[in-house]
Formats: structure tokens, sequence, C-alpha cells
């Protein structure tokens, strides 16, 4: 009675295997690996790929295009899956040459998922997981040639690219009690996210706030980028048109309540930070910059740490614990107004989902912050609500996107009621308390 399965994955993390027996030849490489660290830092000194961004500088000059801008400002990170290959291929010699001879397979966990699934007769991922890989060209809509060459990475190692909906596949029957399933839908997390909280119009923001806090907007069928160092993903490829999006984050949400628990002894769980920040309205002037691991955009200091201000000998943990919330609710501000800034997009609404969501004072901070409407979702993680959206489409379970609106997910509202007065008094000081520690090295 299952009309069809649908994929989400973390994205960016990769294997590589055999395609004759399907066999791995590495263990994934996650997307946090930071062993390529120094291979990022020569190729981003290579002469072909420095001339290759001054060649896109000037024609970014005469003609304004996005794909020019995007390359002129690209900077290798251990982000990149090309860098984590290349450092692969670096340790084990001849995979590169096997790679170039068809012998081995890469694939995103998506693929993998698929490849086993289907007993490997499919080998394929979508446009959002591909995307995710900077080794796709987003704009052109194909793996990029000319990264990957000067990578060194044959393009025949790359899984099929598909729109996202798409049959990828149906199941072995022997894996479910004889019945072959159909695979219909392939996504990123994130993506699927943005998916599942039914943000398909240019403008709709979703926030998933677990380990960390994933700010992703909707920009349309138009691809967008940010001066100041966002790029463009494809949210989803359904019908002719992609729909792109930008995503700004920032590292530790949950990990810092985690660490705010069983390293300072503060509180370990949402829930019990919230009921402390609930005993007072106010830090009285304590501000908390939750940036342990650094801060990205739009700063993008790598060295900055989480730092609390204001401290005095009336200062109680409640005030600290309420701090914690409003910062984290500042830091997303940062980025959602960076993102309005830089790619001159309107954010129309805030969706968010994620356990550190089910702090009734976060997001009432960040509605009286961001001035907007915060909604909180039904379900914790949407991430796996997407992908069911999706498969139910690509099979034809629903018929288009407005069958999906009609669900009426019922969210928690959370309506703005901060005085303009005391928002800008807050936001300024905040922005001070920024430029403070960012000028501590």
């Amino acid at each position: 009675s299952i009309a069809a399965m649908g994929i989400c994955n973390q994205r960016a993390t990769f294997c590589l295997w055999e395609r004759e027996t399907g066999k791995p030849v590495i263990p994934f490489i996650g997307w946090q690996d930071v062993r390529g660290a120094d291979i990022a830092d020569r190729m981003n000194s290579v002469f072909l790929w420095r001339g290759l961004k001054t060649v896109a500088w000037i024609v970014r000059k005469l003609t304004g295009s996005p794909m020019m801008t995007t390359t002129s400002m690209l900077r290798i990170t251990t982000d990149h899956a090309s860098c984590r290959l290349k450092w692969v291929f670096s340790r084990h010699p001849g995979l590169q040459e096997r790679c170039r001879n068809g012998e081995i397979l890469f694939g995103t966990l998506d693929t993998w998922f698929i490849y086993r699934l289907t007993g490997g007769a499919a080998h394929v991922t979508d446009y959002s997981n591909a995307s995710a890989t900077a080794m796709f060209n987003p704009f052109a809509l194909k793996w990029n040639r000319i990264l990957c060459g000067i990578f060194g990475i044959p393009l025949a190692v790359f899984p099929r690219v598909a729109d996202t909906d798409s049959l990828f596949g149906e199941t072995l029957p022997s894996l479910f009690n004889g019945v072959s399933i159909p695979i219909h839908a392939v996504c990123g997390d994130q993506q699927a996210a943005l998916f599942g909280h039914c943000c398909f119009d240019a403008g709709e923001v979703k926030i998933s706030q677990g380990t960390g806090a994933f700010v992703d907007i909707n920009v349309g069928p138009k691809e967008k980028l940010s001066k100041r160092g966002l790029f463009p993903l494809i949210a989803w490829k359904i019908g002719r048109r992609p729909t792109y999006m930008l995503e700004g984050y920032m590292a530790t949400a949950g990990a810092l309540i985690d660490w705010l628990g069983y390293g300072m002894g503060l509180s370990n769980t949402p829930k019990a930070l919230n009921d402390y920040a609930a005993e007072c309205t106010d830090t009285e002037g304590v501000i908390f910059i939750p940036t342990p691991s650094g801060i990205r955009f739009p700063f993008f200091n790598p060295r900055m740490r989480a730092t609390i201000l204001g401290l005095s000998l009336a200062t109680h943990r409640r005030h600290l614990a309420r701090a914690v919330l409003e910062g984290i609710a500042l830091r997303v501000l940062d980025i959602i107004e960076g993102i309005e800034k830089d790619a001159k997009v309107e954010v129309i609404s805030l969706k968010v989902d994620g356990g550190v969501s089910k702090s009734d004072i976060l997001l009432q901070c960040l509605a009286d912050f961001a001035d907007l409407t915060v909604k909180r979702a039904p379900e914790a993680d949407m991430t796996a609500t997407g992908a069911a959206y999706m498969a139910g489409l690509g099979c034809g379970f629903w018929h288009d996107l407005d069958d999906l609106r009609g669900l009426g997910a019922e969210y928690d509202a959370f309506t703005p009621n901060m005085s303009p007065e005391k928002r800008k008094a807050k936001i300024d000081r905040w922005r001070r308390a920024v430029r403070a520690v960012l000028s501590v090295d």
C-alpha cells in the first residue's frame, strides 16, 4: 500500500565504490571533515585557479553575469567536496586512475542509498544534492568540467542528475516483503525542510535549529548571490525550471546548549534553558555572543569565540539564560538581514523547526527582533516531511503545490510585541558588542 518513498540526507558527505561489485573503497568522508585544509590552501594559490578567477572578475565587470560573479568570489574550503575528494586521491595512489577508467563511482549519501536499494541498478542524484557538493554548476545545471579538471576529478565518476521528484528507481523486492517501492524523491536535508514548510514563494524563509541553525531563503526561479560569500544553491528542480535558495548558518545552536549544560552546568536542554530565562523579562545588560567555533556570514571570522558581556554582581543565571536565547535570535537576525541586503530579497515569513525551536522565549525574541511573525512547525524535524511531500508529488498522490498548502499544518505563531525603541536599542547594542569582539584577535 506504499505509493512511493522519498529520501532526504545530510548533504556533501560522499563515498567511492566499485562499479562492478558495489564495494566501498573508502569510508564516507563527512562534510565537516577538515583533513583537506592544506589542499584547500594550495588550490587557492594555484596559478590556473587564480587566473580563472581573474578572467571571471573581468567578465563580471563587463556583463554582470551571476555565474562570473560567483566564480570570481569563490574561495576553496574544506566544505567543498572537491577539496576532500582531491585529498582522498592524494592518500590512495591509483584510485584517481580507476575513477578515470570508469571502475569507481562517486556518490553522496542519497546516491549510495539509491544504489543499494535498487541493487546497483541506479547511479543517480538530484539537483539539490549535486549543487551542495560545489562541483556542480548551478547556473548551467551540469557538473563543472573546468573546476573538476583543475582538481583532477574525472567526470566519469559522477552520477546522473535528475529532477528532485523524479522516479529514481525501485527498491529490490527482497528488501520489503517482496514488494518493490518506487523512489520518487531525493533531496538534501535543508532543502527538504524548506519544502516541508511549504516555502514555495520567493522571500519565504525556514530556520532549522538543531545542532546548528540553518537559515534558508527561497529566492525563486532566478539565481541570486550575496556579495559577502553566500552562493546560490538549488533548492529543488520540479518541472522545467529549478528553484534557487541562499543559505547562511551559525554552526552552534543545540551544540551550544549542550555545552552550557555538560560543560558549564547551566542547562542542558532547550526547555530547561527556556525555564531559567522565563524567570526574568530582561537580561539586565548581559549580552551573550554565541560563536564558540567562529562566526560565519556575514562576518566570516573563524577565530572569533563566544563571549559574555555586561556581567555585574547582580547578574543571575536567569539573566545569562535569557541572554543566550537572545544571542541565538540576534545571530539569526544578522544572517537574515545580511541576505536581504546583499541579495535584495525581502523576507516575508519565518518558519522554524528543530529541537532548539522548542524554546518559546527564543522564538518570541526572534519575532521581536526581526519584527516578523515566527511560525513553529508541528514537527521538530521537517526534512522527512519535505521528502514525503516531494515523493507524493512525484507519484501523483498530490497533484500540485496548492494541494500541499491545503494540508493545513498547524503552526504555533509568535508575533512581535517589542516597542520600536527597545528593538532598536537592543539591536544597536548587539552590533556594537559584535564589532568589539571581532576586533579582538
